[in-house]
């Protein structure tokens, strides 16, 4: 297992301020909050992040304050650096690198169908030029689907040490945690799906890139231990059931950012500001009915403040 990575990682949301700008005080009191409540992992700039609103210049700026601000905590740091040019994409990852990011999650190209082998050069140009620790991130909903096959020879690639399953179905994830555990070198795959976390986590995978953790960061901890560091699955079920009114909610309701950022500023006090375009403020019909879906106003007590 590869321990830098075996964590919990919360796909964090972006504070921002009213004119768009990054609320790095809020950030940084969110960060500090959840690895005070046991995570060990965080994820920058990933989809919940919205790193697609934003520029190349500015995701940078973001990575070179937020990166070393949690490093020295001694939290992991995944930064997503997906974009359509691989040229921009690995730009990115050599920033990330130099703030000191342990890996960068990767998607394939956007909008173009990619074939298989193009998917197999895009990751082959990443890691032939960045130095850092590739994250493959798997999500046929927003782009090209990555087959079992070529999943085998991504492995091949020696900065590829992880992946992130996101294609909410489990004999897709169950056949990366295998083809990874056939591989020469370590590989692991963590969880991308929040409602599939308990089944993916008791058939090999080994940390989890969660939303839910925004806003349930000790609970999501405790689950993550009991399954990796306790081997107590019943434990671990327990927990998840607790756990799984929130994940229902972040992987079914249509705008999980807006949702997310508006349960940390009226449930849990952080505030979160604005969302960028092309996101809306969701009304608050659905602010109410998040709230009460997910259940949260009660599993927030089990959070450390």
């Amino acid at each position: 297992m590869l321990e830098k990575y075996a964590h919990v990682f919360p796909a964090m949301v972006t504070p921002m301020n009213e004119d768009g700008s990054f609320n790095y005080e809020v950030a940084k009191k969110h960060a500090d909050w959840m690895m005070d409540n046991g995570i060990g992992g965080i994820g920058v700039l990933m989809a919940a992040g919205e790193y697609q609103s934003m520029s190349l210049e500015e995701h940078m700026e973001y990575v070179n304050i937020m990166v070393p601000y949690i490093k020295q905590r001694g939290a992991s740091v995944i930064v997503g650096c997906s974009r359509e040019r691989v040229e921009d994409a690995c730009a990115l990852m050599n920033n990330a690198y130099k703030a000191g990011a342990d890996a960068a999650m990767v998607l394939p190209s956007f909008y173009y169908n990619q074939s298989q082998e193009e998917i197999i050069d895009h990751y082959t140009y990443l890691n032939d030029n960045s130095d850092l620790d590739i994250m493959v991130y798997n999500n046929p909903n927003v782009t090209s689907g990555i087959t079992r096959e070529t999943m085998k020879e991504l492995y091949k690639l020696p900065h590829v040490k992880i992946v992130k399953d996101a294609s909410m179905v489990i004999d897709v994830m169950t056949d990366f945690i295998f083809e990874a555990e056939q591989a020469e070198e370590e590989k692991n795959v963590l969880c991308g799906c929040d409602y599939l976390l308990y089944q993916a986590y008791a058939t090999g995978a080994v940390g989890w890139i969660s939303m839910t953790a925004n806003i349930l960061p000790k609970l999501s901890a405790d689950f993550h231990n009991a399954m990796i560091i306790e081997k107590d699955y019943q434990k671990g079920l327990e927990i998840y059931k607790k756990l799984y009114p929130v994940v229902n909610m972040t992987e079914r309701y249509p705008a999980p950012t807006q949702a997310v950022k508006h349960i940390l500023t009226e449930v849990i006090g952080f505030d979160e500001g604005i969302c960028r375009r092309p996101r809306r403020e969701i009304s608050a019909e659905d602010k109410a009915m998040v709230v009460e879906w997910s259940q949260i106003k009660e599993l927030a007590k089990t959070n450390k403040m």
